[in-house]
């Protein structure tokens, strides 16, 4: 929140006034790779992630349940992918390719005002990424093992949310709502 409002005060500020606070936009930029890394393993865990399931009801339970399980893999083949890409830029950054990595002085720099060392927010970056790819490898394995055992538990735990999940969810979020509407108009 505080990002947002300094951005709109320096927006203002260069338009109106000819002064800028030196950073915002590249600590926003930080801010929105960071938290998107580690939102990517938060909507794992919430099965939030996006699923195209137009024909997902018409056809047969085994079909669905192989199809999970690629999801899951092929999810966690991009995270790994992303990981590992991601550490390499860290590597980069830190000049481990050129044989210096020793020197701070060789270390790569933002070419901004702050010049801030590229890999103090890319390994924070990093950290999320690696933290998806952990999280998405092991769903993964367990989705494949699941596929043998439990095919029910496989869906309810790697499919996508049913129509019934999907309704029961948004009362619950409107019950909420109209809890915290009460609350704060004094009614119990």
């Amino acid at each position: 929140m505080a990002i947002s409002v300094l951005t709109c005060i320096d927006i203002i500020g260069r338009k109106f006034f000819a002064f800028s606070f030196q950073g915002v936009d590249e600590l926003s930029g930080y801010a929105m790779a960071i938290v998107s890394a580690a939102g990517f393993a938060y909507a794992l865990s919430t099965r939030a992630h996006m699923r195209i399931t137009l024909l997902f009801p018409y056809i047969p339970s085994v079909a669905r349940s192989a199809l999970n399980v690629v999801a899951m893999l092929t999810l966690a083949a991009m995270a790994v992918f992303c990981a590992v890409r991601g550490f390499a830029e860290v590597q980069a950054s830190l000049g481990v390719d050129r044989g210096d990595w020793t020197d701070p002085m060789q270390w790569r720099r933002v070419n901004t005002p702050l010049q801030t060392p590229l890999w103090i927010p890319q390994v924070l970056w990093f950290s999320g990424l690696a933290l998806f790819a952990a999280m998405t490898t092991a769903c993964a394995v367990q989705a494949a093992g699941l596929l043998f055992r439990d095919r029910a538990r496989l869906d309810r735990l790697y499919g996508p949310h049913t129509l019934d999940e999907e309704i029961e969810t948004e009362i619950a979020l409107a019950e909420r709502r109209e809890r915290a509407a009460a609350l704060e108009a004094g009614r119990p």
